[in-house]
C-alpha cells in the first residue's frame, strides 16, 4: 500500500520521505489539490508487470509477428 502525501509535505519532510523509501522500501504517492502527481520510489524497487519500452528487447515476441 502506498503512502500519500502532499506536495507540500513533501517540500517540508523531504529527507524523512527518502529515508522512508530507500530504507523501508516504501512507496510515496505525491498529490497536489488531492490529484495523485507522482510517484517516490527507491531505486532498487520491483518493477514486476512494467516494462521499459526504450529497451525492444523486453518486448514480448507475439508483438512483433506478423498475422
Amino acid at each position: 500500500m502506498s503512502k500519500v502525501v502532499s506536495a507540500m509535505e513533501v517540500r517540508q519532510n523531504f529527507g524523512s520521505l527518502l529515508n522512508q523509501v530507500s530504507l523501508k522500501d516504501e512507496e510515496i504517492v505525491i498529490e497536489r489539490a488531492g490529484n495523485p502527481l507522482a510517484r517516490l520510489v527507491g531505486v532498487n524497487a520491483p518493477t514486476a508487470g512494467l516494462l521499459d519500452f526504450r529497451d525492444i528487447g523486453k518486448l514480448p515476441n507475439h508483438i512483433w509477428e506478423e498475422p
